[in-house]
Parts: C-alpha cells; structure tokens; sequence
C-alpha cells in the first residue's frame, strides 16, 4: 500500500468542527495529526469557530433538513446561545458590574437557558435524522470507519444511523462521563443512557481516557476499552525560553473555570492572603478561555488576582515554563459523577513542563487521582486552608519533593503520553477495526 492508502478513511462525527489551529479539539488534531487531510471528513452541528485552517479535508455542516422542524430548531438555539453565553476575559474582568435590574434580568435569562439546554427535550423534538444532502456526502467520501465521542443525544444518534445505512465499524472515544451526565436531571437522560449503551455496544473500537474509566466503563457496558490519554510531542518544551527569573512568585492557572473551578482560585487567594507575605510577594495568574456568569465578580477583582486569555497551544511552552508554581484544581462542591473521570487537557502540559506542581481536588476527581496514583504532583485532596498553605510551601520551598514529583512526571509522559507512539497505537486500533470489519 501506498503512503496515504496506510490510513483509514474516517468519518468524524463531532458536534465541534476541528480546526488546523483552534482553542479546543486537541486530542483529535494529536491523535490523527499524521492523516492525510483527504483522508478526513467531518460531520458537525457548529459554523465556524474560533481558529483557522482546515484539519479536515471534507467537512457538512448540520442543516435544517438534517432535524425535524429544523428551520424552527435553528431560530430557538441561536436565541438561547445568546442567554447562556459566558463573559469573555479581555475588557471584562475589571469592568464595573451592571445595574441590578441587568443583572437580574442577566440572571434569569441564563437560568432559562440552562433549563433548555439542560432539559435536552428539544433534542427529543427536533431530533436529528440522516436527510438525502448528508447521506450523499457520505457516500461521496467513502469512508471505512466512523470516529465519533457522543456528548448529546442527537451526536450519539448519528453515528448510529450512518453505519447502519452504509455498514461502516465504529470508533467510540470519550474523555468524561457524559452518557451518565447528560440531562441527568431530566426524563431525557433515560434515553440519552441507553442510546450511549447502544452506540457504545455497536462500536468495534473503544477507547476510555485513563484507567479509572476504563475499569468503571468496562464493569458497566460489559465490553472490553482500550486506554487513552492526551498526546504531544514530549520535545516541546527544552527548547523553550529560561525559566522564571522573576522577583516575585507567580502562581499560573490554564484552563476552563467550568464545573466551579473559580472555587479553587478563591481558595487559592485566600491562602496566599494568610500566608502574609512569609513566602515574599505572590501572584496569581488565571489564563481562561471565558469567565462563568455564575462567578463572584469579588474574585474578579481581587488585588493579588490577574486574569488573562489563553495563550494558543504554540505558546503554552513558553507560558508555562515562565511560572513559579503551576496550580491544576478541581471544585469541591461540584457533582463528583461531573468529573469522576475527567483528566485535564492540561496535566500533561504542567507535567511537561517541568515546574513544580500544586494539584487540588477532592479524591473523586480523575485529574487529582491521576496526579495522586502517578505522584507527579504535591496534591492536595482536602478543602482545609491549612493543607492548601502546607501544599504551596512545599511546591515553593522543598527540593527534594519537587525533583521525586519531576522525575514520575517524566516517567508518567513518556509511558502513557508520548505523540508519535500514542498516534501509531490509534492507527492500529482503527486499521484493525476496518479489516475485521472488511472480512
């Protein structure tokens, strides 16, 4: 076989549309980096969103014709996007908060938002089906094998109806515990679990993120998961600038504030504040793609507390490695079933960075006990001030435990993260699947 004939031709069906570059879908471009683009086609719900490039070399966008009642499906979320939309960070973080009429008015519209969305019957009335347009543009791609992660019942449903249609094996991959997650609090999730079940049991290939999942996926699907984590290129980051040289400590936060993770940079702050100066002067850094409407506007504001975009996936090396200490948390008083699974896209980034890293969480979370089982990290598993204090003194001031962290962080990347054998392991997985399914 030629070069380009060693990869499966895949069909991705996502809601998010990749991009070459963007702020999200890193594990897609990681993992199927090395396919020609020719090779790729997408399926997604989404127009075009932040980022450039294409990674894919077909793409179809969800179209009215493709949901029952689609032209009044498309009026509806355009307005209940608009309710629940997060405040972007530039110009906002230090900007005087609305009237208190606005606010309440701000508040009530999200919470409707959250009611529609979160309610997911709109996904049961406008349901998705496989329309002429879609079905011709698969059958012109000619693909051998559907990838796709789930994350809405109309995205679990689709997969499910194209193999059926044009017999294609599919790849089922997922990062969190949606299918127990979504519309948990609504009748809807009675269905969204079963057609996960379904779509999941359908599969030929299955891929859990870390070990906790797949032993929990495997005891309750009754069929065999392979494995997972983030992948990159583990020489990124030597080549990049000296480390921090600063005369104060700078504390850096990267990621999403979702699932109540401001809670942790409070805490945070509160601690540094006790600390008193003791550890001479500190700041804390958070690089976050938005802020949450729910967030305290307190913390916003707070003196020793700067807020920032997130830097693109270019520039994190950089970004990193400037830091004192790297703070990778987790809430607690989020819903332990919202992030029993979860690792953070960016663990292996801190890891890889070489930093000293301060992780905080309960136990529950997959990324603190991904952080406590590996010890790449002083891990923090109790929400007590005291213990939060004890963890950053450790991470400022002990050589000894800081190096032992670094050296099982090493050792951490290089055995499950690596990008070159992680995508060489995928390949195999799915050329596997496609000549099984071709016999």
């Amino acid at each position: 076989m030629g070069t380009n004939e060693q990869y499966p031709r895949v069909l991705m069906v996502l809601m998010t549309k990749v991009k070459a570059e963007d702020p999200g879908n890193l594990l897609i471009r990681a993992q199927f980096g090395d396919w020609p683009k020719d090779r790729l086609a997408q399926i997604h719900a989404t127009g075009d969103p932040k980022g450039q490039g294409e990674f894919c070399g077909h793409y179809y966008r969800l179209q009215t014709c493709d949901r029952f009642l689609g032209s009044l499906f498309r009026r509806l979320r355009n307005r209940v996007s608009e309710m629940v939309a997060e405040d972007p960070v530039s110009g906002q973080a230090k900007a005087r908060p609305a009237g208190l009429l606005g606010r309440w008015a701000k508040a009530i519209k999200k919470r409707l938002g959250d009611w529609l969305i979160g309610s997911g019957v709109w996904e049961v009335i406008f349901h998705v089906r496989l329309s002429k347009p879609m079905a011709e543009f698969v059958k012109e791609f000619k693909p051998d094998l559907i990838y796709c992660q789930g994350y809405s019942l109309g995205f679990a449903t689709l997969p499910l109806l194209i193999a059926r249609r044009f017999a294609l094996p599919i790849c089922f991959q997922t990062t969190d515990d949606w299918p127990r997650n979504t519309y948990r609090q609504s009748p809807v999730g009675w269905i969204v679990r079963g057609r996960a079940r379904k779509l999941i049991k359908c599969s030929s290939v299955r891929l859990a993120f870390g070990e906790k999942m797949r032993h929990a996926y495997q005891r309750r699907y009754g069929v065999p998961f392979e494995t997972t984590y983030h992948l990159d290129d583990l020489g990124r980051f030597p080549a990049c600038a000296a480390r921090n040289n600063n005369s104060h400590v700078t504390i850096l936060y990267v990621g999403g504030l979702g699932h109540r993770r401001y809670e942790a940079i409070e805490d945070l702050n509160a601690a540094v504040t006790g600390l008193s100066g003791r550890l001479g002067q500190i700041r804390i850094k958070v690089l976050c793609g938005s802020i949450p409407q729910e967030m305290p506007r307190d913390l916003l504001r707070a003196a020793g507390v700067e807020f920032g975009p997130l830097p693109s996936h270019g520039d994190l090396p950089g970004v990193l490695v400037g830091a004192t200490v790297l703070f990778l948390a987790e809430s607690f008083t989020e819903s332990p079933a919202a992030i029993e699974y979860s690792i953070s896209t960016k663990a292996h980034l801190y890891m890889e960075s070489g930093r000293p890293l301060l992780v905080y969480g309960p136990a529950c979370s997959g990324t603190i006990a991904y952080a406590a089982s590996e010890g790449w990290g002083v891990v923090v598993k109790k929400r007590d001030p005291a213990l939060l204090v004890t963890g950053l003194e450790k991470t400022l001031g002990d050589a000894a435990i800081v190096k032992a962290c670094w050296e099982r962080a090493d050792a951490c990347l290089k055995r499950n993260h690596d990008l070159q054998a992680g995508r060489a392991r995928i390949l195999d997985l799915l050329s596997a699947a496609v000549a099984h399914s071709s016999a």
